[in-house]
């Protein structure tokens, strides 16, 4: 049974909805476009001769120093210099500029001239590569947080690891969420260490009514199969955020279209189903209707654009609880198969590092 707006408790207000919004044609940059961008990507990174491969969602460019990944869906790239990560002892880098800001869970920063220098250097390497888009709406710099823990989990360490530039995207005046709207550049202190681009070229726009907020709401939140099972199971569902924006499907998957969707962040209760939890969901903000009046067409447009699925926020006291246990290997970082890697463990001691790295989470699926 669907639920109704008086079952939710918004602690987040509701955001004004204009009568229709721009829907816009998509366009993936073929391979061939990609190529002489591709090709001064792999100098600038100093791959050396790369050798192709078709795989499955691509063609990956490789050699012993690193590879370049190319993504048909989207025309996507992802590329790295495996020496630039290899060259480190760990996980910790010694940054000019480290602020430490003592508590948060982003405490260790860049100052603002260390930042400047940073998005520099990328924007030098994005204009010189083609791997920006026109649209691109805000910069920033993100370092990764390190801990060194005791067998007892005490912190004996802390410091940052690997930088992220962060390019977002925003269109009509409305933000671009979802992995297919980010330009990344990964940066180690002696130099530029990797890039994911990922943002298809904007077209033609067609007006798509929304009608009002409860309508909109009722496209998708509101028949969330999910959160109905735990309703009806007496569970309070809070909704903490629910904001506007357009969605960018992963850069392994086709898009057409940029379509208007509600990304929407809550609380469900302890209760008959189980422990209390965060979620996070994408949910359409036009309805199947909407888009055929306006003769917009896609399979993503009639079902929820992230499946229904829920990301669960695990507190941080996992990430402890999971460094005293036994170590595990250091992951590679990858977007593919796009599923975060946020802890990485080594030690040969009773000393474990642990590492939350912004890096996996900002290639995450959505």
């Amino acid at each position: 049974m669907p639920l109704k707006i008086g079952d939710l408790d918004f602690k987040a207000k509701p955001p004004r909805l204009p009568a229709s919004v721009p829907v816009f044609e998509l366009s993936a940059p073929s391979l061939d476009e990609r190529r002489e961008g591709l090709a001064r990507l792999g100098d600038q990174l100093k791959l050396g001769d790369l050798r192709s491969v078709d795989v499955e969602h691509g063609t990956l460019m490789a050699s012993e120093r690193g590879e370049i990944e190319y993504f048909y869906a989207s025309g996507a790239v992802w590329a790295r210099d495996a020496t630039a990560v290899q060259a480190g002892r760990n996980e910790l880098r010694k940054w000019s500029g480290l602020k430490d800001g003592k508590t948060g869970g982003n405490r260790m920063t860049l100052n603002a001239d260390a930042s400047r220098r940073l998005i520099a250097q990328a924007r030098e390497l994005l204009g010189a590569t083609g791997l920006m888009g026109k649209e691109v709406a805000s910069e920033s710099v993100q370092l990764d947080q390190v801990a060194r823990l005791d067998a007892k989990g005490a912190e004996v360490d802390h410091g940052a690891g690997q930088a992220t530039v962060k390019f977002l995207y925003e269109v009509e005046g409305m933000p671009v969420r979802g992995a297919g709207a980010k330009t990344l550049v990964f940066a180690e202190p002696r130099g530029i260490a990797g890039a994911f681009h990922a943002w298809r070229t904007l077209g033609k726009a067609r007006a798509v009514k929304l009608g009002s907020v409860e309508a909109a709401l009722a496209v998708g939140l509101l028949g969330d199969p999910e959160l109905g099972l735990y309703h009806a199971a007496g569970h309070a569902i809070q909704i903490t955020r629910l904001e506007l924006g357009y969605l960018a499907l992963p850069a392994f998957m086709r898009q057409s279209h940029l379509f208007p969707a509600f990304q929407i962040e809550g609380t469900v209760s302890k209760g008959k189903r189980g422990g209390a939890f965060a979620f996070g969901r994408f949910h359409h903000a036009a309805s199947p209707k909407a888009y055929a009046a306006a003769d917009v067409y896609g399979p993503y447009l009639a079902v929820n654009p992230d499946g229904g699925r829920s990301r669960i926020r695990t507190p941080v006291a996992w990430w402890t609880a999971l460094a005293t246990a036994a170590a595990v290997p250091t992951m590679p970082i990858s977007p593919i198969p796009f599923a975060p890697i946020a802890l990485a463990c080594g030690s040969s001691s009773s000393i474990q590092t642990a590492s939350i790295s912004s890096t996996s989470a900002q290639l995450g699926t959505w």
